[in-house]
């Protein structure tokens, strides 16, 4: 997760981006990844079958390699997402998920949040990016941009607050959490700085997901109708897109008025429209797992899209540029079967099923001025196959621990020992 929420190795070794140092490392991680798989007590048939809509998904876009054009080196393309996957499975996989991923959460926070305010602050030609109309540099500390910035932050900062909620649930409230709300004040730093390097989808998407969290909180005892809410939920949003659209105006300008965006929100329109233009002439197949956004897309864009961009910003059109509707309907049924397990999950361990609709439903809101579907190496689709995969049960023996990390002594309600497989 720190890799896919802060630059190249090779960047941070040689300045420059491109370079293979990082497929290195990405493939030794894959081979070390798949050794700790199969270590682990799992039934891989029942974890595919859980999962059939997300393998299918992955299938696909190792086919869709085989219409990609022009692309270059299609074997590193591929193995980003790959590695994704693997390093899901390996979270989704541990004795206690659920505090396997706040872990993570918190512990790429505490790596990544003060290394990006040293970088903003004591080496700017690193941790901020200049302005092209020659406003003032926007931060982007470890990240590539303030979007990214954004997203870290929004993984501090609900991991942190996950944790401290926790404590609070057994009884040490303050006593060992005076570290986390520390850092939880630096991550607010860097979330609410100068208002050109706030990203408005990240701050709306945190408090998505935490006030997502707190109202399944108050559904506990009645989980059996947790999927009838969600669903008049989707309806509703759905109900009142018409009616603005209806009334003169659209679901998409008051987004743009609630982030503080204009009606385009910040170009992103314009370049839907040529996503969607030059998408349509493979629009069933699409351009090939990374085949949309080679040298020669550039020429073919809109004048007023002139800052040469890597991505839709939309998940969805992203995924249709690249792999057609047949992807964008695989997609879907991802998110759809990701959710109805995530649901379920509510009924067997009710905290774990809740991290995960919250997330989820953040996710797929960000992807609609974001794009991290389907990018390998991206930390928020990174984070979509942490939650979105479903791993079962696993037959894990526990054994008594010598000595608790730190992290899992703050958890000790939820992790009463460390497991190995039997």
């Amino acid at each position: 997760m720190m890799r896919c929420a802060s630059r190249t190795i090779d960047f941070w070794l040689r300045g420059d981006e491109d370079g293979r140092l990082d497929p290195i490392l990405i493939l030794i991680l894959i081979v070390v990844g798949f050794a700790i798989l199969m270590r682990r007590p799992c039934n891989w048939r029942q974890l595919v079958a859980r999962n059939g809509a997300l393998f299918l998904f992955y299938s696909y876009m190792v086919l869709s390699l085989t219409w990609a054009g022009t692309i270059e080196n299609p074997a590193i393309k591929i193995m980003r997402p790959l590695g994704d996957l693997i390093m899901a499975l390996i979270v989704v996989t541990e004795s206690n998920p659920r505090l396997a991923i706040l872990t993570l959460f918190r512990r790429t926070a505490i790596a990544l949040i003060p290394i990006s305010i040293i970088l903003i602050r004591y080496f700017p030609h690193l941790g901020r990016m200049q302005d092209k109309h020659w406003g003032s540099d926007s931060w982007i500390g470890v990240t590539t941009h303030k979007n990214p910035l954004g997203q870290l932050c929004m993984v501090a900062t609900l991991g942190f607050i996950w944790t401290i909620l926790d404590s609070k649930r057994a009884g040490t409230w303050l006593r060992r959490q005076k570290f986390n709300i520390f850092y939880l004040g630096f991550t607010f730093y860097l979330f609410f700085g100068p208002e050109n390097s706030r990203s408005t989808t990240a701050i709306f998407c945190t408090v998505l997901a935490l006030v997502s969290f707190f109202v399944l909180g108050r559904m506990k005892d009645q989980v059996e109708k947790v999927t009838q809410r969600v669903m008049l939920t989707i309806i509703a949003v759905a109900t009142v897109g018409i009616v603005l659209q209806a009334s003169g105006t659209s679901l998409q300008a008051v987004t743009a008025e609630l982030q503080g965006k204009n009606a385009d929100l910040t170009g992103r329109t314009i370049l839907w429209r040529d996503v969607v233009r030059i998408g349509m002439e493979h629009p069933f197949i699409g351009s090939g797992y990374g085949g949309f956004w080679v040298p020669s897309i550039y020429s073919r864009l809109s004048p007023a899209v002139d800052n040469a961009p890597a991505e839709a910003h939309n998940g969805y059109l992203e995924t249709f540029a690249n792999l057609g509707l047949i992807g964008v309907f695989l997609l879907f049924c991802v998110i759809l079967q990701s959710l109805r397990t995530a649901t379920q999950q509510l009924r067997n361990d009710f905290e774990y099923g809740r991290v995960r609709l919250a997330l989820l439903f953040s996710i797929i809101i960000m992807n609609y001025s974001e794009a991290t579907f389907p990018r390998g190496t991206h930390l928020w689709w990174f984070g979509f196959l942490v939650v979105a995969l479903e791993a079962g049960a696993m037959n894990w023996m526990p054994i008594e621990a010598s000595a608790e990390t730190a992290d899992t002594a703050e958890s000790a309600a939820d992790s009463p020992g460390l497991k190995v497989p039997i």
